[in-house]
């Protein structure tokens, strides 16, 4: 029984590492996103233009994806709540969907904001409900 608990614990220490680096990633999003006209401003150059480019919105996805997919996963086999589940994933789904051909300006940043924000609200129940099933 001693020799579950070291196991037990280095699980946990592993989902505690993957949800922070997913809701970190998140939140790195969300600020992107309210920061960026101001950063624009004070960091001209290629700094400011790869924060502008798609590229960096394809890399933040291609961070933030399976950080997320991998949280929602280890938090369910736990908890087994869909809530969180669901929240994460429609939050995916409008940074998927922000990053489609067709999409102006405007719709791409509140589908950025608001796949952020789900995502945000879903790692935080997830956490939660992980933790008050331990």
């Amino acid at each position: 029984m001693c020799a579950e608990k070291p196991a037990r614990d280095a699980g946990e220490l592993r989902t505690n590492v993957i949800e922070g680096a997913a809701v970190s990633a998140s939140l790195l999003c969300l600020v992107h996103c309210l920061a960026l006209p101001f950063l624009l401003l004070l960091l001209p150059g290629i700094i400011g233009l790869f924060a502008q480019s798609a590229a960096f919105h394809y890399v933040a996805l291609a961070l933030v994806v399976p950080s997320a997919l991998a949280a929602f996963s280890l938090g369910y086999r736990r908890h087994r709540a869909l809530r969180p589940v669901l929240m994460g994933m429609t939050g995916i789904a409008c940074l998927v969907i922000a990053l489609l051909p067709g999409a102006g300006k405007g719709e791409e940043l509140w589908l950025t904001i608001a796949g952020s924000l789900f995502l945000v609200a879903g790692h935080t129940l997830n956490w939660r409900l992980r933790t008050d099933a331990a």
